[in-house]
């Protein structure tokens, strides 16, 4: 059993850093080189909230009902929080958990009752950090002397100072690299930590390189836009559109104001350079929470304390950043669902190091692989399985041979969209499942999706209603039904 836990979580991380020929993260690239890197992860859910649930209780969304940002999580469900304190842990949450608590029970009038972020159950607060509201950060800035007007204002980019890039995004922050949000949560983390006999526990949950893409400097210049790669079907509109009605509908009202605020009009109307401007401040973003872990690691070391300590980095989700003209995360295309996980163990685990694994791993695999680390049982009612076999260097039996996620876009019920194709909020929603060979994505009242991977690895065309796979798209139909029903609620299973 560990002596010590560390768990990561950043929000919206692009796993392949646009094609950079160099690597921006030099301290999680040393950390693999300790882990296991799991290369074909995904995330469980989208948006935001719904894809945490996952992560937090193990469960899929037909299970905890999240399905949209500030849907409370029924106390029903047990939380990570909850796992590590039945393992003798006290979990502390430095950064947020996107959770909205279950009201049951209060008046409607009572304020807890309304929904506004709280701590994940379970956890104890070293430095809660709602994304909504960082009200400790924001006093931090004050003091520091940063002037602005509200929780948005203070990532407002200083257009007083040098342009770092050359585009939209290339502006610095009001604030200096020492006082950011990712400087501030690692400070306190690193505060407490110092403080700790062997045996502590913590949830680092960093919102960067979530939007706001604007960094301090010097991670505002620290990437050169022109050495990225241009985004996957860029301003190839026409064709795209062809696709299916859903993704007609993202093209044609993707406000590119809710990726940047001095952006207007549609995503894939903003020029190649404030794309590339984009791109490189969100690498810039994921170099600097590189750096301060960085800091965090090395005190662990200092300490004496890294060869006892298991420490996990994930996401909750990926970002589109204008690959196939779309931005964000509701897609249902790879760069949305597809994020980092390493696993390192313990010295005395005698784990292998510096191994890769590309089987299909998901986010609900997390809490079974921490429980199996613990050596505590894991519930027969979680959805994932551990990984722990991959880590110790085995090829578990009888291993998924594909993965499966939901997307739910209630936020267009109320739309012309959706009366155009007599969507219900319920029907707001798509299942996707992916293996190797094929991608098919359900929705309840809209034409399906299929791409044929081995042959249009880009997915460029959607082959649900060639008669050449009729054959396929109903095994793939079939698949995803046999997904639900297996995964139906066990929370009342014995074990």
């Amino acid at each position: 059993m560990p002596k010590n836990i560390l768990l990561i979580h950043a929000d919206q991380w692009r796993h392949d850093q646009f094609g950079s020929p160099k690597s921006y993260t030099p301290y999680l690239d040393a950390l693999t080189a300790e882990s296991t890197l799991f290369t074909n992860h995904h995330t469980q859910v989208l948006p935001c909230s719904p894809s945490r649930a996952s992560m937090y209780t193990g469960l899929y969304a037909q299970t905890h009902r999240v399905r949209c940002n500030k849907t409370p999580l029924n106390r029903r469900h047990k939380t990570l929080g909850h796992y590590l304190r039945e393992s003798g842990y006290i979990p502390t949450l430095f950064g947020y958990t996107d959770t909205i608590l279950d009201p049951t029970g209060l008046h409607p009038n009572d304020p807890k009752a309304q929904p506004r972020f709280e701590i994940l159950p379970g956890f104890e607060d070293g430095c809660h950090q709602p994304d909504s509201h960082p009200y400790r950060w924001m006093a931090h800035l004050r003091k520091q002397g940063v002037a602005f007007d509200g929780p948005r204002d203070m990532y407002r980019a200083d257009k007083s100072r040098p342009n770092g890039n050359g585009g939209v995004a290339g502006y610095p922050t009001l604030y200096e690299a020492k006082d950011s949000d990712t400087a501030f949560l690692v400070d306190n983390l690193m505060g407490w930590q110092r403080e700790q006999a062997d045996g502590w526990c913590a949830m680092l949950n960093f919102l960067r390189p979530h939007n706001p893409t604007v960094a301090s400097e010097p991670y505002n210049s620290l990437v050169d836009p022109k050495t990225l790669a241009l985004p996957v079907q860029n301003g190839q509109m026409d064709a795209q559109k062809q696709t299916h009605p859903f993704i007609k509908h993202a093209l044609e009202n993707n406000d590119a104001g809710n990726s940047h605020p001095d952006l207007s009009g549609l995503v894939s109307e903003v020029s190649d350079t404030d794309k590339q401007s984009m791109r490189a401040v969100h690498l810039g973003l994921m170099a600097e929470i590189d750096d301060n872990l960085g800091r965090l690691f090395q005190q662990i070391k200092d300490m004496g304390q890294w060869d006892d300590t298991l420490i996990m980095f994930s996401s909750d989700h990926g970002e589109m950043m204008f690959d196939y003209n779309l931005c964000n995360q509701f897609s249902f295309y790879d760069q949305s669902i597809t994020v980092p996980l390493i696993w390192k163990m313990p010295a005395d685990a005698n784990a292998p190091k510096n191994q890769t694994v590309s089987e299909f791993t998901e986010a609900v695999d997390n809490i079974p692989t921490l429980l199996a680390c613990l050596g505590a049982d894991i519930p027969e009612c979680l959805d994932g399985r551990s990984l722990l076999p991959f880590i110790q260097g085995n090829q578990p039996t009888e291993w998924r041979q594909g993965t499966r996620w939901e997307i739910y876009f209630e936020a267009l019920a109320d739309t012309d969209f959706a009366k155009q194709h007599g969507l219900q909020k319920s029907d707001c929603m798509m299942s996707v499942y992916k293996d190797k060979d094929f991608k098919h994505i359900f929705f309840p009242k809209l034409p399906p999706v299929l791409f044929d991977l081995k042959n249009d690895p880009e997915q460029t065309v959607n082959v649900a209603n060639d008669p050449k796979y009729t054959a396929v798209e109903r095994t793939y139909l079939s698949q995803q039904l046999t997904n639900y029903i297996t995964h139906l609620d066990r929370s009342l299973n014995k074990k």
